[in-house]
């Protein structure tokens, strides 16, 4: 089978049958075919007849060659066709915002001064120790002449005198000191004949807290029975054995067989539900006049005016 490439003779036989002109009757006559060809051909090139070449069919490996030549040629992406109106290729926004957010940090990177990052370490100590000297001597002549008025008053420094080493000190001495500035004072109130006035937050020789409602009105009913001093009458073991709370004053009471009731009598102890106790001062018509410490006043005396029917329950004095 003859290639694709080969030529087909049979075609330039028919283009030199379609140009060859028949030949007239006056025409010379040829002895050959040869002959004749050759002059037609002559004859064309004088008339300026070019004979026209067939061109050769491409091949089908030409023609896959030819295709991924075109291939490599075309742009790899729609981006890199992306251009403007001038020729130029469009630049992405977001790498514009990041170039204009880091190239001024590297310019202002590097013009810190290099020694911003030098370790202070021992061999700047000296340096360091000179700068400093230098900056002393300039400011001294300003604090030589520095000059502070008389009228300004020296500052003083308050200390407290908190020496607790545990805990359980530290907490005694804190409601002891707050305490004495709350309540410490020189001047007592009109009435107020309570021993112990200032004291802190301790056992009293009664054996109840100091400046506590029962610690009041127990040394009201030993001054009443003629003990103002130690050994005192009545204490916590023999008038309140069960319990020092005064809502334990009642109950005691009834254990004892001593009288209790709704009526006052100058001299009683004035019981309330609330955990309360106080003195009985006087008493006016409805009303009772009562003493006490830590009511109206915190671990403080106070004497007030209330009804009578106010009070829930009146302890009689023991027996003396």
């Amino acid at each position: 089978m003859p290639d694709e490439m080969t030529p087909d003779l049979s075609d330039d036989l028919l283009a030199t049958r379609e140009t060859t002109p028949l030949p007239a009757a006056n025409a010379p006559q040829y002895s050959s075919r040869r002959e004749l060809k050759a002059a037609s051909a002559h004859e064309g090139r004088r008339q300026g007849v070019q004979r026209v070449a067939r061109v050769a069919k491409p091949t089908r490996a030409s023609r896959i060659a030819a295709r991924r030549l075109a291939a490599l040629e075309r742009p790899t992406s729609s981006r890199s066709r992306k251009v403007t109106a001038g020729g130029k290729k469009k630049q992405n926004p977001i790498a514009v915002i990041a170039i204009l957010l880091v190239v001024p940090g590297f310019i202002a990177a590097a013009s810190i001064p290099a020694y911003a990052f030098a370790p202070a370490g021992a061999e700047h100590q000296a340096e360091l120790e000179k700068e400093s000297a230098s900056v002393d001597a300039a400011a001294a002549p300003a604090q030589a002449s520095l000059k502070v008025p008389s009228q300004v008053a020296p500052l003083s420094v308050k200390r407290d005198k908190i020496t607790a080493t545990t805990e359980s000190e530290l907490a005694a001495q804190k409601i002891t000191a707050a305490a004495f500035a709350s309540y410490n004072s020189s001047v007592r109130a009109a009435g107020d004949d309570y021993p112990w006035p200032t004291a802190g937050n301790t056992l009293s020789p009664l054996n109840y807290y100091y400046r506590q409602c029962v610690d009041f009105v127990a040394y009201r009913l030993n001054r009443d029975a003629g003990s103002t001093s130690a050994p005192f009458k009545f204490v916590w073991s023999n008038l309140t054995p069960g319990g020092g709370n005064a809502s334990e004053w009642k109950r005691a009471w009834e254990s004892h067989g001593w009288k209790t009731s709704n009526t006052p009598v100058l001299g009683a102890v004035a019981w309330f539900n609330g955990n309360h106790v106080a003195y009985v001062k006087a008493i006016k018509g409805n009303n009772v006049v009562i003493e006490e410490y830590n009511g109206m006043v915190k671990l403080g005396y106070a004497m007030r005016t209330i009804p009578t029917s106010s009070v829930a329950r009146y302890l009689y004095p023991p027996p003396r």
